[in-house]
This record gives structure tokens, C-alpha cells and sequence, in this order.
């Protein structure tokens, strides 16, 4: 009895959540019933008022219970003790006495509160707190494969969608923009051959170089040079403008990751509970056969997962890099095309004012814009890849244990359970719905095989292209360096921006040579950026005949998703 009140007295004071007038209760019950039966049903009560009353974790209510049902089940040992000792009462008290003591112990392990304390000897409970047999798991786990193949259905798509919305490429982006800088550079070299051809007649009398005349060098290419620069803006824009729409429908970095995050858990989630349902089915002697093949089933799951998984982050971390190099190039043509054409503009200046020094100012802005074109491509696919890092770093926590995982693995499971499908002994009935689902597992993996060898294709063909243009680059901005050294040299050296004889001569020999530089330089651009757009317009007809476009790819997967969910639906 000093126990029991004790722990009334402990409890009363160290709790604010217990009622006075529930202890008066409890107390109550205590008086009507002294014996050790009493004892015991008020233990009981008391432990769960502190579960119901209290602010304490979970499992400390049910440790503190597990003590005091401990504590009455050492009474009850004790009274059967007792019982036993009095044997001279006679059979019917010693009867009465087990019987008693048995219903006493069925009590207490029928506690609610001790089942919660540890996990029932057969069978399995759900997570929606239903129990199940053994037997009864086939059902169950077929149940969660479903759930979980459409959960996977609903990442590819997502990652489909995700690749069609953002970076997007249009039909005529690339025939634009080259078509407009075609005239930009059309014009550059009209006027390096008008400069040519005026400058080079008259290198004997620089005084008959006529500036009217020799004007038109200076403000055709100037043209061209601002079309080049507002193509770039525009492309710019073009780029920031859908990825807007990206993010308004749900596209963005961190809502993206966000998605492909719950997904995944909530995959995660059910391949767990599809875990301990196979285990649990494999203590069944009938259907231990039955859970080889779940077991091996849950692998080529997990391997669809990750397959998945690495297919968001292929496609997000190309998306990033694309739309941040493209950004970046076109941010350093619209540099380098205007100061060329402010040049231009100085150029021009020199010959209508009659001021030779503004040639030192069309040679320092040729020197800059040279340079922006030698290194544009360089620093702009060091952006990509930097972007494409950061990305990687930040959806590392996403990706997971699926970043090492590879095909090979994929194809070895489908390997492995069509090889169960064959050898196993179960009834071909019990496993039809496995077998059906073995179609599926192949169409995932021959998508996910396709979709690598395509992506790999287009990563050797823009490796190709991006060193194509670092070398153009190189070529092109160094020969609008040397043109932009000469015509420093004519501007700022003090002894030919006079309105001497021998600095007219001067003069129109280094500008003249410029002109002679540029022309090559100008028809290669031309060339090159013609050559490029021509073998990229084939390679699209060759792939639209084959089917392997894409846009193509995209919608046929997007199908074939379709008709999966609807198969799994129906079966």
C-alpha cells in the first residue's frame, strides 16, 4: 500500500496535467477494492492516466507502464505463491486461486499498453495499424508494387516535363541568331574590302583618300555591328523569358527538387514497408518460395528508383548548364559587338572630323572586343560546367544512394527474376501478376538505355561544337586584336595623328592593313557559322526520318508512360 500511494503522491506533484478530482477517483477505487487484485486494476489505470494526461514522450509512458505492470505481475506471482503454500484450504480455494491467477495474467498480456511496448509474436501490422498474417502478405505486397510503379511512372513523367519546359530550344532559335549575325558579319567585311580596295589604290598619295568615301568602311560594318548586339540582347531576353514561364508552372531549381524530394520518399516509404512484408512472408513455409521472388522483385524496384532519380538529375543539371552557358554567350557577344561597333563609330569620327587621334580610341575598342571574342567561348563554357557543379552539389542530398547506380545493375536484376520466373516452383497462377509486370520493368529499362546513349551522343556532339567555336574564337578575336593594334598605334603615337605628309602615309598603310586582316577573318565567320547551321540542319532531318528527335523521344516515352499507368490501373 506505501507504493501505490507513493506513486499517487509523486505523480500528483510533478505533473500539471493530472485533475485532482481524477486521483479522487483513482483513491476511490483504491478504498472499494484493498486486495492485491484491487492493486493490480488500479496499477493499470493509473499507467494509462499518465499516458493520456501527461506531456511525455511516447516512450517514456510505455517504460513507465511496462514497470508498474511489472511491479502487479510480481504481486501476482506472489499471491499464487501464497495459494500455493495453503494447501490445506482445500482443492476448491486452490482452484479458484489459479483460476484467478490465470485470468490475471491474460489481462495483462492482452494490455493494449504492452503490445505497444514491443511488436506482436505473429504477424504484421500496418501502417495504417492494421495486423496481417503471413499468408496474407502476397496480396499486400502486389498491392504496394503497384502503388509503387505508379509513383515511378509519375517521377518519369515528371522529369519528361521538366526537360521540355525548361532550356527550351526552339525550332528557328539557332537559324535567328545565325542569320542575323551572318549580317553582321556580311557587313564587317563589306566594309574591310571597302577599305581594301579605297586605302590600298591611293598607298602611294595618301592625300587622295577621300573621307566621304572612306566613310562608308567605317559606318556599314557599325551597322552590322549593333544588328550583331541586338540579336544578343534578344536571345538573352528569349532565354530569361521562358525560363520565367518554367518557373511559373512549377519548374523552378528548388520546386523541382522539392518534387523529385517527396517522390522519392514517398517511394522510399513503400519499398520499406514492401521490406518487412517479404520478410514477414518468407516465415510462412507456404509462401517462403513466393518471397524469393519479391525479394528479387524489391531490387529491380529500387533499381527503377534510382534509374529515375539519375535521369532528374541528368536532365535538371543539363537544363542548368545550358540556359547559364547560352546566358553567358550571349551576354559576351552583345559586349564584344558593341564596343566593336562604338569603334566603328570613333573610326568613323577620325575621317568626318578630320582628327586622327580618334583612331587610338576605334583601336582600344577593337583591342576590347577582340578579346571578349578570344575568350567569350572559354569563360562562358567555364560558367556551364561551374553551374552545372553547383547543381550537382545542391541536389546531392535528392539523388542519394542513387548516384552510383548504373544500368548494368538494372539489367542484371531483370535478369536474375526472369530467371526465378522460370526455375521457381510456385503455381504460375500464384505469380501471373509478377510476370505481367516483368514487361514493364523491361520498357523502363530499354527507355532509361536509350535515353543515356542519347544524351551521351549530344554531350560528344557539343563537345565537338564548343571546341569548333573556342578555335573560331581564337582565330576571329585575334585578328580584330591586331586590326585594334594598328589602329592604336595610328591614334595615339604622336608623330601620325599630325596632319603631316609622312603621317597620312603612315596612317593609311597600318588602317589599310587592318582592312586586309579583316577580310579573311570576316568570310571565315561567315563560313563557320554557315557550316555549322547546315550540318546541324541535317543531322535533324536524318534524326526526324529516324524517329530520334527530342521532341519525338519525349512524347513516345510520354505515351508509353501512359499506357503503362493505364495497364497497372486495370490489373
Amino acid at each position: 500500500m506505501p507504493y501505490y500511494c507513493s506513486l499517487i503522491t509523486r505523480d500528483m506533484f510533478s505533473s500539471g496535467f493530472v485533475k485532482t478530482s481524477f486521483f479522487q477517483s483513482l483513491i476511490g477505487i483504491f478504498i472499494v477494492s484493498p486486495s492485491k487484485n484491487g492493486k493490480k486494476l488500479f496499477a493499470i489505470l493509473f499507467a494509462s492516466s499518465l499516458l493520456l494526461q501527461t506531456n511525455l514522450s511516447g516512450l517514456a509512458c510505455m517504460a513507465a507502464t511496462r514497470s508498474i505492470i511489472d511491479t502487479a505481475a510480481n504481486d501476482t506471482a506472489s499471491a499464487q505463491a501464497d495459494a500455493a503454500n495453503s494447501a490445506d484450504e482445500g482443492m476448491d480455494s486452490d482452484d479458484q486461486s489459479d483460476d484467478v491467477a490465470a485470468e490475471q495474467d491474460k489481462t495483462i498480456l492482452k494490455s493494449p499498453l504492452l503490445l505497444a511496448a514491443g511488436e506482436p509474436i505473429e504477424g504484421f501490422k500496418l501502417t495504417g495499424g492494421a495486423s496481417i498474417s503471413p499468408d496474407e502478405t502476397p496480396d499486400r505486397i502486389d498491392q504496394l508494387t503497384k502503388q509503387i510503379l505508379l509513383k515511378e511512372i509519375e517521377l518519369e513523367r515528371y522529369n519528361l516535363h521538366y526537360t521540355l519546359e525548361v532550356a527550351k530550344q526552339g525550332r528557328w532559335k539557332g537559324w535567328r541568331y545565325a542569320g542575323l549575325q551572318e549580317i553582321n558579319a556580311g557587313m564587317g567585311l563589306t566594309g574591310a574590302i571597302i577599305s581594301t580596295s579605297y586605302r590600298g589604290a591611293r598607298l602611294d598619295d595618301s592625300a587622295k583618300v577621300k573621307p566621304c568615301i572612306q566613310e562608308s568602311a567605317n559606318y556599314v560594318p557599325m551597322i552590322g555591328a549593333i544588328i550583331g548586339a541586338g540579336a544578343a540582347a534578344v536571345e538573352f531576353g528569349i532565354n530569361g523569358y521562358h525560363d520565367m514561364v518554367a518557373r511559373k508552372n512549377g519548374f523552378s531549381p528548388s520546386a523541382a527538387m522539392a518534387k523529385v524530394g517527396g517522390l522519392k520518399n514517398e517511394i522510399d516509404a513503400l519499398l520499406a514497408e514492401r521490406d518487412r512484408l517479404t520478410k514477414l512472408e518468407a516465415t510462412s513455409p507456404k509462401c517462403a518460395l513466393h518471397a524469393e521472388i519479391d525479394e528479387a522483385e524489391a531490387k529491380v524496384l529500387k533499381d527503377l528508383r534510382d534509374q529515375s532519380l539519375q535521369e532528374f538529375e541528368r536532365f535538371h543539371i543539363g537544363a542548368r548548364r545550358t540556359l547559364a552557358f547560352q546566358q553567358m554567350q550571349y551576354f559576351f557577344d552583345f559586349a564584344k559587338y558593341t564596343t566593336n561597333a562604338i569603334g566603328y563609330e570613333f573610326a568613323y569620327l577620325s575621317l568626318h572630323r578630320h582628327h586622327r587621334r580618334y583612331n587610338g580610341n576605334a583601336g582600344a575598342l577593337f583591342i576590347v572586343s577582340g578579346g571578349l571574342t578570344m575568350f567569350g567561348p572559354i569563360v562562358s563554357r567555364f560558367a556551364g560546367k561551374g553551374v552545372a557543379e553547383v547543381t550537382r552539389h545542391r541536389i546531392r542530398p535528392i539523388v542519394g544512394d542513387a548516384e552510383a547506380a548504373n544500368v548494368a545493375t538494372l539489367e542484371k536484376d531483370l535478369a536474375n527474376l526472369n530467371r526465378l520466373f522460370k526455375e521457381s516452383q510456385v503455381a504460375p497462377e500464384a505469380i501471373q501478376k509478377c510476370v505481367a509486370r516483368e514487361g514493364l520493368y523491361g520498357d523502363h529499362q530499354k527507355s532509361f538505355t536509350d535515353e543515356i546513349r542519347s544524351a551521351e551522343k549530344k554531350r560528344n556532339a557539343a563537345k565537338l561544337v564548343a571546341t569548333q567555336n573556342v578555335g573560331a574564337g581564337l582565330y576571329v578575336g585575334g585578328t580584330k586584336v591586331a586590326s585594334g593594334v594598328l589602329f592604336s598605334i595610328a591614334g595615339f603615337n604622336h608623330h601620325y595623328n599630325t596632319k603631316t605628309v609622312r603621317a597620312g602615309h603612315v596612317t593609311n598603310d597600318l588602317l589599310f592593313t587592318a582592312s586586309v586582316i579583316a577580310i579573311p577573318a570576316g568570310a571565315f565567320s561567315m563560313l563557320d557559322t554557315l557550316r555549322i547551321q547546315v550540318k546541324g540542319e541535317l543531322n535533324r532531318h536524318k534524326q526526324q526520318a529516324a524517329g530520334q528527335l527530342p521532341g519525338q523521344i519525349i512524347a513516345n516515352r510520354l505515351k508509353q508512360l501512359d499506357a503503362m499507368e493505364a495497364n497497372i490501373k486495370r490489373n
